[in-house]
């Protein structure tokens, strides 16, 4: 279950960078979250719930609220030459490390692309969802780290200033 969600949040990731409405983007990281939330609780982790709430329901629901509908431009060609070389440098450089801390590491390289290409916002929330799915795949990893890595602190930051610009 929790490689299935690991992966399947590293498609999304690549989902993202199809993408060209917000609505249809925040419905991509709130599933990107879901899955997220998913490889935590399969591991065990109690702050599966946090994390479940806090990037798949909360920040989403903030980020369909504050920004605009919007059409994002088609991607370049040279962005997706960009993620293809993101993806599999994360493979070769962290495949040893195990396949979950990889992808998770893949999705966390990609979110900065997707801010590129549409908000910075769901950018940031993308990438934040890597940082739980890492968190997620190291073993003994202590409650508070999790719970510190499954705070969304710069989406929310993102989305505040969004929201006072409006």
């Amino acid at each position: 279950m929790s490689a299935l969600a690991t992966v399947l949040a590293a498609l999304l990731s690549i989902g993202l960078l199809c993408t060209r409405r917000t609505e249809t983007a925040l419905g991509l990281c709130a599933a990107q979250g879901l899955c997220a939330a998913a490889t935590l609780g399969a591991h065990g982790s109690l702050m599966a719930p946090a994390a479940l709430l806090l990037n798949a329901v909360a920040v989403p629901l903030a980020a369909w609220r504050v920004l605009a509908e919007a059409v994002d431009p088609a991607p370049s060609p040279y962005l997706w030459l960009l993620a293809a070389l993101l993806v599999v440098s994360a493979a070769a450089a962290f495949g040893a490390l195990g396949n979950d801390i990889a992808a998770g590491i893949a999705v966390v390289l990609l979110g900065p692309l997707i801010a590129m290409q549409s908000n910075p916002a769901i950018g940031s929330l993308s990438a934040q969802n890597g940082v739980v799915l890492v968190a997620a795949a190291i073993p003994d990893l202590p409650p508070g780290s999790v719970l510190v890595a499954a705070v969304p602190l710069l989406p929310a930051i993102l989305l505040g200033h969004a929201w006072l610009r409006r």
